[in-house]
């Protein structure tokens, strides 16, 4: 019977091989297929073949910012049936990944619909969702063609697809990558875009430059999800092997509810889920009782504002020992293990941060000379058809004749190469003008393109020719990248490990969030949102304490800016200012700062949602500055924002309002300037602004802000004498004018102006009496008059007023003035 069965085998045929050898010769290229065509990224373009992929044919659908969403289904089918036949999952799984703004630091698809949390829950499918490519991604695929890039035959060798993009900045060192091969993985950290950049501008001018002065410009990863993570030689040590680990850990505060302390998390570290972190607490507060008995609660607060997970503990519990267990048995403090392998000369590579940006400068400037050389040859064909198009156009009546007298095509472009020493191109393109060219203007636009021709293939000649200006122009597209695309690092990077050690010291104050109410004496005081919405903060019910000239909302975190009348600047964060109830007096504004002297008073307060605004600082003497805020932020607590000569002070200051309105001047003689805002230059911080009034002996500015036409002018006299004037009415001049009178003084009326103010919606003015006795006075019921009139007696003038203010009593509808 055996005999039988092995009649049927021919030995001649049979190959014997031991599972050793079968093993390996089918791993092999097995394993090679997944490192190089599946798992790992490409060190030039940071992309792994399904990101690229989808990328493509994203931009083969048109899927340009400008245009409208298109379904996800639609454009994985697409990249399904064309490039990818592995799957839909995997597909639409890297297309979400790289709309997920707590996976990339600067996401490559705007996706519509539920992609997916940081809870992590996972995205809708995609029937029900909707992409784009962010303006970002066009950067990637920008000057992708056949000349640029190296493409490859797709998968049934029906078309084609691009091998690699042109990637205008690198992309593997601001988003990372991830990724699990046979044998091999990568784990490379995402970076702040902006910083990445300089440092490829810092190798572009520097080549020699070393790791340590490139790390003074790279300070670390940023996190799209914030936190902080460690630096000093765990981090030089990653960047330098490529390999290392760096401790990351979530960023949090201390609060105090009541006699009770809540931990408060409000941000995480990379790749931790919220959902999954609280379960964890949850499950540690029972396991390990004796450690975490002190925590009451943990609730999610989060909202549209920002994360916000409150850890409440009990009654006096022990703070700083509950946050250094939670640090250390949950994910509130983790390891990113930094394990930079990429795809580079067509095998899977180790490489420190250097190396990476060597092989991303040296992708770019061979990318840059094939662009040129595809520009060159565009440009060389280009002119030589239209010289060929000025011969014809200039002798077109021989032109014509051999047309008309030519028995075909092929004979009449024989004989224009044979009269006029044509190429067989410009025949062509002869045969093929339209009639409209032979015009005076069309050969007058031939010579003038003719002649933009040569100075183009000029200067693409001097590029090609010359690495230094293939590396000029590699600098000058990467830092459009960056002024386009640059955002805020998200992530502090700390030094040493030391600092990261939390102490109850190190814990951030309470959460405040209130009004900074600075009253007419420049006294200073933080009311609290529910303080200040219970109180009677009407002008009528105010005392001299409570009259409110300047008034702005805070929140926890935030820096305020308190510009002094004698020219300088306090910076207080928030959670160091005075809090007080709305009847409570605040405090001096020396008390707030070492650098300021005891008589300095409170003129303005900003609060900036951002750097990106000017600012404008007025004085008394008629100056004005126009200064932006990134320059009035400096990181002291006292600090001059405006030398003043003798006898000048500073009388107010505010954030320029878009479409840049005039600016109105007021003087206490009753003279006005109503400036050209476009006549007001930006300064540094250390000028002294310009001259916008000629201000007469013995006068000086009381009152400036900016209007903008539409409302009036509040004029109110010393003796409370007050009128409204039609901003409109009044002329607006160019700065640096003795100005025009707008209140008529003397008599009843008194010797000077007390107060200018301007009005669109009915507010309250209080005026104060050398007694203390404050009088309100609604703009409502302030008379609209002409410029020369010197107003109606708004109230009795018991003695003169020594000061007359707006009062803010409802900041809802503002966050600063």
């Amino acid at each position: 019977m055996a005999q039988t069965q092995l009649s049927f085998f021919d030995e001649k045929n049979v190959a014997v091989k031991t599972m050793e050898q079968v093993m390996h010769d089918s791993m092999m290229p097995y394993s090679e297929y997944v490192i190089l065509d599946r798992a790992l990224p490409r060190v030039e373009d940071g992309l792994k073949p399904v990101q690229r992929r989808v990328l493509y044919t994203m931009s083969e659908l048109g899927l340009t910012p400008d245009k409208p969403y298109l379904k996800s289904a639609r454009i994985v089918g697409d990249c399904l049936g064309k490039y990818h036949p592995h799957g839909d999952s995997s597909v639409y799984d890297a297309m979400v990944r790289m709309a997920q703004t707590f996976n990339m630091s600067a996401p490559l698809v705007d996706g519509q619909g539920n992609y997916g949390s940081v809870d992590g829950d996972s995205a809708a499918a995609m029937r029900y969702t909707e992409a784009r490519l962010t303006p970002l991604a066009l950067e990637l695929i920008k000057d992708l063609d056949e000349d640029t890039c190296k493409w490859n035959l797709n998968y049934d060798d029906k078309l084609k697809e691009p091998d690699i993009l042109p990637s205008r900045f690198p992309n593997i060192l601001v988003n990372g990558a991830s990724g699990i091969a046979v044998g091999l993985a990568t784990n490379i950290p995402p970076h702040n875009i902006g910083e990445v950049i300089d440092g490829v501008v810092a190798m572009i001018d520097n080549p020699k430059i070393t790791l340590a002065n490139l790390m003074k410009i790279i300070k670390g990863p940023d996190f799209p999800t914030g936190g902080t993570v460690s630096a000093g030689d765990e981090l030089y040590n990653a960047y330098s092997t490529g390999r290392g680990k760096l401790i990351m850990r979530a960023k949090l505060h201390m609060e105090t509810e009541g006699d009770k302390k809540n931990i408060v998390v409000t941000e995480l570290p990379y790749q931790v889920n919220k959902s999954t972190l609280q379960i964890r607490i949850q499950e540690l507060r029972e396991k390990k009782k004796e450690m975490f008995q002190d925590i009451q609660d943990i609730t999610d607060e989060t909202d549209r504002t920002g994360m916000r997970v409150v850890i409440r503990l009990k009654k006096g519990a022990d703070a700083d020992s509950v946050l250094r267990c939670l640090l250390k048995y949950s994910d509130l403090e983790t390891t990113y293990g930094v394990n930079m392998v990429a795809i580079a000369n067509g095998r899977p590579q180790q490489m420190g941060i250097m190396d990476i940006l060597t092989y991303y400068i040296d992708y770019q400037r061979e990318f840059i000379v094939r662009r040129t050389q595809r520009d060159l040859k565009n440009a060389k064909k280009r002119a030589h058809i239209l010289e060929g198009l000025l011969i014809a156009i200039q002798d077109i009546d021989a032109v014509i004749k051999i047309i008309k007298t030519s028995q075909s095509v092929t004979d009449a472009r024989a004989r224009l190469r044979e009269s006029f020493a044509l190429s067989e191109e410009q025949a062509q393109a002869i045969l093929e003008m339209q009639l409209r060219r032979l015009t005076s203007l069309e050969v007058g636009k031939l010579k003038e393109e003719i002649k933009e021709l040569h100075a183009l293939i000029d200067r693409l000649s001097n590029i090609l020719a010359s690495k230094k200006e293939q590396m000029k122009v590699m600098r000058e597209e990467i830092l459009a990248v960056k002024k386009a695309h640059k955002f805020d690092r998200r992530t502090e990077v700390l030094e040493n490990m030391s600092k990261m050690d939390l102490t109850e010291d190190d814990i951030t104050a309470a959460k405040k969030e209130g009004v900074l109410c600075i009253n007419a004496e420049g006294r200073v005081k933080l009311v609290g949102n529910k303080n200040y919405s219970m109180a009677q903060t009407l002008a009528k019910d105010c005392g001299e304490a409570e009259v409110t000239p300047i008034a702005t909302k805070v929140e926890t975190g935030r820096n305020v800016y308190i510009l002094t009348d004698k020219g300088n600047c306090c910076c207080v964060l928030n959670e160091n200012l005075p809090e007080k109830k709305w009847r409570e007096k605040g405090v001096k504004l020396s008390a707030l700062s070492d650098g300021l002297a005891s008589g300095e008073r409170a003129v303005a307060a900003l609060v900036p949602d951002n750097e990106d605004c000017d600012v404008y600082i007025y004085t008394a003497q008629g100056n004005v500055k126009r200064v932006a805020m990134s320059e009035l932020v400096v990181q002291k607590s006292c600090y001059q924002v405006m030398p003043l000569k003798d006898g000048d002070a500073v009388i107010g200051a505010e954030k320029v309002q878009e479409g840049n309105p005039a600016v109105f001047f007021g003087t206490e003689s009753g003279i006005f300037v109503y400036c050209n805002a476009e006549g007001i230059p930006t300064q540094k911080r250390g000028a002294g602004g310009v001259r916008a009034v000629k201000v007469a002996p013995g006068d000086k500015v009381i009152n400036a802000f900016q209007a903008d036409g539409e409302g009036e002018i509040v004029v109110v006299t010393e003796n409370g004498y007050a009128k409204r004037v039609v901003s409109a009415m009044l002329d607006v001049t160019d700065r640096d004018r003795k100005g025009m009178k707008i209140a008529e003084l003397g008599d009843k009326a008194g010797t000077r102006v007390a107060c200018y103010s301007y009005v669109k919606l009915a507010y309250d003015l209080v005026l104060l009496r050398q007694n203390g006795e404050t009088v309100p006075l609604n703009t409502e019921d302030i008379s609209i008059e002409s410029r020369t009139s010197k107003g109606k007696a708004a109230v009795k003038p018991i003695e003169t007023f020594k000061r007359v203010c707006r009062h803010y009593d409802n900041v809802d509808e503002k966050t600063e003035y």
